[in-house]
């Protein structure tokens, strides 16, 4: 019988061993074998990518750039990791760069990280191939395995002014250097700037209205920004939400602390609302960031995981069932259930069949998606989810949502924002 994805997991270190004749020799050495990003001058690698030089650049460095992660590899091998680490990482730099293009590039970053630049793939066809990659590698390290997707990939989000030295490059050697010290630069930068932003932000509450009981039991948690004494909520295009997944991971922390603050003042007694936090995919399906955000949901009372609800925005088309069971493990005790933010077209229920996804959530759309949405309801229903539209801000769009059959409704429509969470309450019909 395979074992639980909760349970630790071994490999023997002979393993990365087998079928092993001659040792790899240092790619430093000339007579060593030929890295891929060291084959070809640079003027040759970018002619895919643009017809002038910095046109090619621009390209490249705005394009299809995929970070390869280890994290969870690190989580589910911690106690054999030390004597299998060396192993993993050079069968993982082997097989990527197999796998590559002639006109792609390999970029290893740290331990454990590695970028992927793919010539001429749009960002949505590199993810999809990255993720491929990615989990025929988990089956090349460790073979056919239950819930194996253990590699995380993630978009690199770079502007050409983030890199120095760009008329400087001469060789592949040149471009790599450059995009490993870029990606370390805007890291650094997002949290310095993130830094400086975090004491202004907080977040505010607004109810959401249960259509079939007319009661208010659950609050939806909003971000927003502290300036001279006004809250202003921070817009969808800010970026700590549309950034790179590190910056949206720690807006993700921050929000969570500051709700785990309102949920400590509810105190031990008394009826408590249920609190609807949202948390990006990536934040979970990353382990680090995932072992973060667990430390402080335990950190909140133990009445917490009867009450919190976490909302699953940004999650990828073609995620397994075992993937999100892999994620959910390590915080499904943690809170009452999960729910998904959606687009209204989207299909994939088999993908949360017997999980705690309790729920499928829309955000506020349009009078062109109703049509969609109407269908999602009958969909949900059919997969027995409740359907909750959030952020509804026109009255001929909550008519459409009660007519629809949406089980909880919130926006601006219905209720002003404040600093606690509303207490359960009926309304009069």
């Amino acid at each position: 019988m395979p074992k639980s994805l909760d349970q630790p997991k071994t490999v023997s270190p002979d393993y990365f061993d087998q079928g092993r004749t001659v040792e790899s020799t240092p790619a430093t050495k000339k007579s060593g074998p030929v890295d891929h990003y060291e084959i070809g001058e640079a003027g040759h690698f970018l002619k895919p990518y643009g017809r002038t030089y910095r046109d090619a650049l621009q390209n490249l460095i705005t394009g299809s750039i995929q970070i390869v992660g280890l994290d969870d590899v690190k989580a589910q091998y911690a106690d054999q990791w030390e004597s299998i680490e060396k192993s993993v990482l050079r069968i993982t730099e082997a097989f990527l760069t197999r796998r590559l293009g002639k006109q792609d590039v390999y970029v290893p970053l740290d331990a454990g990280h590695f970028a992927l630049l793919f010539a001429g793939l749009s960002r949505e066809e590199a993810v999809v191939q990255s993720r491929e990659i990615a989990s025929d590698l988990v089956n090349k390290l460790f073979g056919e395995m239950p819930g194996g997707e253990l590699i995380s990939v993630e978009a690199a989000m770079l502007e050409i002014e983030d890199f120095d030295g760009l008329d400087r490059i001469e060789s592949l050697d040149d471009l790599i250097t450059c995009f490993r010290t870029a990606i370390e630069k805007t890291q650094d930068t997002e949290t310095r700037e993130f830094q400086k932003r975090r004491q202004k932000i907080s977040v505010r509450f607004r109810p959401f209205i249960n259509r079939r009981k007319s009661f208010v039991g659950m609050n939806e948690v909003l971000a927003y920004n502290l300036t001279d004494s006004e809250a202003k909520p921070l817009t969808s295009d800010d970026p700590v939400f549309n950034g790179s997944p590190r910056l949206r991971a720690e807006m993700d922390f921050l929000v969570l602390r500051e709700v785990g603050k309102a949920i400590e003042d509810l105190g031990d007694i008394g009826n408590k609302p249920t609190i609807f936090v949202s948390v990006h995919f990536e934040t979970l399906a990353n382990a680090f960031c995932r072992g973060k955000y667990a430390r402080i949901l335990s950190a909140l009372p133990t009445y917490t995981c009867r009450h919190l609800v976490l909302n699953i925005q940004g999650t990828v088309t073609g995620t397994p069932n075992s993937r999100y069971r892999q994620i959910f493990t390590s915080i499904r005790s943690l809170v009452l259930g999960f729910t998904f933010e959606v687009n209204p077209d989207w299909k994939e229920f088999d993908a949360v069949r017997d999980l705690p996804v309790h729920g499928i959530t829309v955000a506020e759309q349009g009078q062109q998606t109703l049509s969609e949405i109407s269908d999602l309801v009958l969909r949900a229903k059919q997969n027995k989810k409740k359907v909750i539209w959030r952020s509804l801000g026109d009255d001929s769009l909550v008519r459409a949502a009660f007519n629809a059959g949406v089980d909880y409704v919130s926006g601006p429509v219905f209720s002003t924002i404040q600093p606690t969470p509303f207490k359960p309450f009926s309304i009069k019909r």
